[in-house]
């Protein structure tokens, strides 16, 4: 944790508050203000990363393209759902990899708007993972 925080600090992120799903899970995932990543950490131990910027088609394409010729094909999760009556709709890509690390990739759009891209890293055998 310390060493995350200070490689935040050098990139000018700060930790933003901490979110805790279950209150019995011992995982907390901050989000670095200012454009940075999502942490996520089971204890003291970076257990996930995630990214999320804007994107195009053409990159979306691109990137799945690449990850399938490196890791092979991915389970596919598209989902649609309506958050204060409008649509938001993601596909989700996930690569489970034999070295315990899940790779994914997530592709969103809330109502017309524009196209959201997450790349995401996380240990698929943790403690903090039931």
């Amino acid at each position: 944790m310390a060493k995350a925080r200070e490689l935040a600090a050098e990139k000018k992120y700060t930790f933003g508050n901490p979110v805790k799903g279950d209150p019995n899970d011992r995982s907390v995932d901050y989000c670095l203000v200012k454009g940075g990543p999502c942490l996520g950490f089971c204890d003291s131990t970076l257990s996930s990363v995630t990214m999320t910027r804007p994107s195009s088609i053409n990159e979306v394409a691109g990137t799945i393209k690449e990850w399938k010729s490196i890791y092979g094909e991915p389970q596919v999760a598209p989902n649609i759902w309506y958050l204060q009556g409008k649509q938001y709709s993601s596909v989700q890509f996930n690569w489970f990899g034999d070295d315990n690390i899940q790779r994914d990739i997530a592709i969103s759009q809330y109502e017309q708007g524009e196209t959201q891209i997450a790349f995401g890293y996380s240990y698929i055998k943790h403690p903090c993972r039931h």
